[in-house]
């Protein structure tokens, strides 16, 4: 059983934590399969310790056509023919690429996300399209065309598992896909990844110790900065912190993802003589996460998949995030009151105030909620039984 994974990457904890999620269970339900790991770096990004292998891959960088042919725009045609074997000798094509179809990216960027199912289709491999965001679907003066392409690309994977309503109901009712169904990320359907699934030898984990009691995290989003007014999404961060303070917390200061301690730092710079705002500047591993998250009452954070490896270690957030993917997380986890948009313009400080005053007040009830809905978000998951049933099956006609 071999199974190629497309739009992964190491870039950030939340694509870390697909990969890794997506290997550790499918092999817990197919022991013997084999995974490629497809990336689009031109150097390699693993090492020998991982228990599965990696490809160049870049779908930007190939051309699909209907009757099958394949055109290169890469100088190096053998890396390409080299991931093009792969994936002729695969069982199961798994994209995860989280958010990749979508005039946000523009006609181009999208055309080229459909490739890789072009790609699987004209070898014939199934293709799965796991848990994931779609959408909109304005794409201007390549409408027709877009169109076109997605209703005649879409129709082949077995599955496709949309991870919003937001995205669903488009894939089903302007382009009448019945391949199409409603999902919870990935990650957050999945148990918790033990590291010896992932590494032959597991490295150990490294991380700092919260030094006393009544402790919050905060875990800001670059992206907050720059989505709306910088000034306004540090203002509210110092608010914030200086009210936490106020409620004798201690706030320590961490990323999710590489580029996130800028805001880390710039937050520090505001507090620097404060030894109650502690900033660490660790890269942490999404193992690693996993365990500073435990050591907090709950956390405020601005990355998504921050926020579902919070909420897999029953630890409840404050979410500040903007796009739908956070307001149906929150609902789905029965946390709606606790999202704020701070790229916002018309944010009201107060709220999110009071929101953390009802956090501190209902932790244990938050944390109640959380392990009941986890639980059952767990039980109705099926992406990952899809996958296990293709592969099966195709073991089974051998």
């Amino acid at each position: 059983m071999k199974v190629f994974i497309v739009g992964a990457n190491f870039g950030n904890k939340g694509a870390q934590s697909m990969l890794f999620t997506t290997v550790a269970e499918i092999r817990r339900r197919c022991p013997e399969a084999e995974f490629v790991f497809a990336h689009s770096q031109n150097f390699p990004v693993l090492n020998d310790n991982f228990t599965f292998t990696e490809v160049f891959y870049n779908c930007k960088l190939l051309d699909v056509k209907a009757n099958g042919r394949i055109n290169f725009r890469y100088n190096n045609r053998a890396r390409f023919e080299e991931t093009v074997a792969a994936i002729k000798n695969s069982d199961l094509v798994i994209d995860i690429s989280g958010f990749a179809l979508g005039s946000k990216w523009g006609a181009k960027s999208s055309f080229n996300y459909l490739n890789h199912i072009k790609l699987a289709r004209s070898f014939n491999v199934p293709i799965i399209l796991f848990p994931q965001s779609f959408g909109g679907f304005e794409f201007g003066d390549a409408q027709k065309f877009l169109d076109d392409e997605i209703r005649s690309a879409m129709t082949y994977p077995a599955k496709i598992f949309a991870r919003e309503r937001d995205g669903l109901i488009p894939l089903q009712q302007k382009y009448g896909l019945k391949n199409v169904a409603l999902h919870p990320d990935l990650v957050l359907s999945s148990e918790i990844v033990n590291p010896a699934e992932i590494f032959k030898v597991p490295p150990k984990n490294s991380v700092p110790k919260v030094s006393q009691d009544s402790c919050v995290g905060i875990v800001p989003n670059l992206r907050s900065f720059d989505r709306g007014k910088p000034w306004q999404a540090l203002q509210i961060f110092y608010e914030t912190i200086n009210f936490l303070l106020r409620q004798k917390k201690h706030v320590y200061l961490f990323r999710h993802s590489a580029e996130d301690i800028l805001p880390c730092a710039w937050l520090k710079k505001l507090f620097a003589n404060e030894k109650r705002v502690t900033l660490w500047q660790n890269d942490f591993s999404c193992f690693e996460y996993d365990e500073v998250c435990r050591q907090f009452d709950f956390l405020i954070v601005g990355r998504f998949h921050g926020i579902v490896h919070a909420y897999k270690n029953n630890i409840p957030c404050i979410l500040f995030g903007w796009a739908v993917k956070y307001r149906e997380l929150a609902q789905l986890m029965y946390q709606s009151q606790y999202i704020f948009d701070i790229t916002a313009p018309n944010v009201d400080i107060r709220e999110i105030f009071s929101a953390i005053r009802d956090m501190a007040d209902n932790l244990d009830l938050n944390k109640k909620i959380l392990r009941e809905r986890l639980a059952q978000v767990q039980k109705r998951s099926s992406c990952f039984d899809e996958a296990a049933k293709i592969l099966n099956a195709g073991r089974s006609s051998q």
